[in-house]
């Protein structure tokens, strides 16, 4: 019994420990005069919670992504590729990469979302089996609003 409470105990904490930290989102800003401002964000989910990958903005690091957070990036307009990679040495984010190009236009908001989804999990005896699906891209902004409430700025 002791060994189930602090297994459960530990996973709960990578899990919690993991997920962003910062103010929770309240409410749309303007973009900057004359930039693209875009929301990238992660709902958050039990599927590879504990990690944050890397985005890449034009093939270049930018921040990496927690669970359950959001980045608020006021970028130039154009042709822009965002990607994302794995996380560190010892991430379990197990998405292969994931990429997406936008046309960004000056004055305009976009939202990008990154999303984990458990598909199918099996446990035999001791050994377990979870399958999800990965995917990025652009959402409305109906669509990414009540999605955006529940997260938290990870902005630094």
């Amino acid at each position: 019994m002791l060994k189930k409470l602090s297994f459960i105990s530990i996973v709960s904490f990578v899990v919690l420990g993991c997920s962003a930290t910062g103010e929770n989102f309240s409410q749309l800003t303007k973009p900057e005069n004359n930039m693209a401002q875009v929301y990238f964000y992660r709902p958050w989910a039990m599927l590879d919670g504990a990690a944050s990958p890397t985005v890449q903005i034009n093939n270049e690091a930018s921040f990496k992504i927690s669970n359950g957070g959001y980045q608020l990036l006021s970028l130039n307009p154009g042709v822009t590729t965002f990607s994302v990679k794995e996380g560190g040495l010892i991430s379990n984010w197990r998405a292969g990469p994931l990429l997406i190009n936008a046309e960004l236009k000056a004055n305009q908001t976009y939202f990008i979302r990154l999303t984990a989804t458990l598909t199918d999990a099996a446990f035999l005896g001791g050994v377990s089996s979870v399958s999800g699906q990965y995917s990025l891209g652009l959402v409305s902004q109906e669509t990414a609003l009540p999605e955006l409430r529940e997260t938290k700025n990870t902005n630094k």
